[in-house]
């Protein structure tokens, strides 16, 4: 495995308490709380870019639960932070992502998202995970680029399960992740209840990703009859500014993945409110 960043995953993880995700999540339930998980990690305050570390240090600080952050392969095989496929938006570069070595890449900087240049580099998924568990921050991995198993055996090896979700878009994905390690946490449409409830999966840390708005009382039902926890956006609301807090709150949504998370933290609270080790 090409991946030299790796020669850190079996170094000591120190930070915060934390309880493992499946808690933290049933937690969240149990207390009829939401919490916040910080869409792509940043880009919501000038001078802190999108898949950042500066973007996970102050999604921490912030009191979010969850940073959300997007995973790309470089053209020598290392995993990075990234959202797009190229890198002209967010970076002083151009082109494709994968077309450059780390190297390459690390001689780039990332812009913010009113385009100014600033002084953060394009972070490793290694680093990103080593500073969110320094941090007190659970991570959210969206794999752009790369194998739902490989993410899995990457978070296992460097001790680090309990305390990251992978997002997978169907079943099939899921399977290999609880295969490696039922404490990492999952986030899954539930396109199909009955796909799931006939699957083999384990429940405990599993969550259900409704997108845009919150869940009807029938997908609610069910999902609190299997106790699992529910997510979802309303981006556009944030955007022009009719996001409904106190209406989510109701609906009993777990967590609620933001582009404004300073407001999202003050409506909802700060996580540890709620769910302390």
């Amino acid at each position: 495995m090409p991946l030299t960043s790796l020669v850190l995953a079996f170094a000591l993880q120190t930070g915060p308490a934390m309880l493992p995700v499946a808690d933290l999540l049933d937690c969240a339930r149990e207390a009829d709380a939401t919490l916040v998980a910080v869409h792509r990690a940043g880009g919501f305050a000038p001078g802190i870019p999108e898949n950042s570390l500066a973007g996970i240090r102050r999604a921490a600080e912030l009191g979010a639960a969850f940073a959300e952050i997007d995973i790309r392969q470089t053209a020598d095989g290392e995993y990075v932070l990234m959202h797009d496929a190229t890198l002209d938006r967010t970076t002083t570069g151009e082109g494709d992502l994968n077309a450059l070595t780390l190297t390459e890449l690390r001689s780039l900087y990332l812009r913010d998202n009113g385009g100014r240049i600033t002084v953060e580099r394009i972070p490793t998924l290694m680093e990103a995970l080593t500073l969110a568990r320094e941090s007190g921050i659970y991570l959210e991995l969206d794999l752009k680029e790369m194998d739902p198993e490989q993410a899995a055996r990457i978070v296992q090896g460097a001790g680090l399960a309990p305390y990251n979700l992978i997002i997978v878009y169907d079943v099939e994905n899921a399977g290999p992740i609880q295969a490696i390690s039922t404490e990492i946490g999952i986030s899954l449409p539930f396109t199909d209840h009955y796909e799931v409830l006939n699957s083999e999966l384990d429940f405990s840390g599993l969550i259900s990703w409704v997108g845009r708005g919150v869940p009807n009382a029938r997908t609610e039902a069910f999902l609190t009859g299997q106790t699992i926890e529910t997510a979802m956006h309303d981006f556009p609301g944030e955007a022009d500014g009719t996001i409904d807090y106190a209406f989510i709150d109701q609906m009993h949504v777990e967590l609620l993945a933001s582009d404004n998370p300073s407001e999202a933290v003050e409506a909802f609270g700060h996580y540890a409110l709620y769910c302390r080790p």
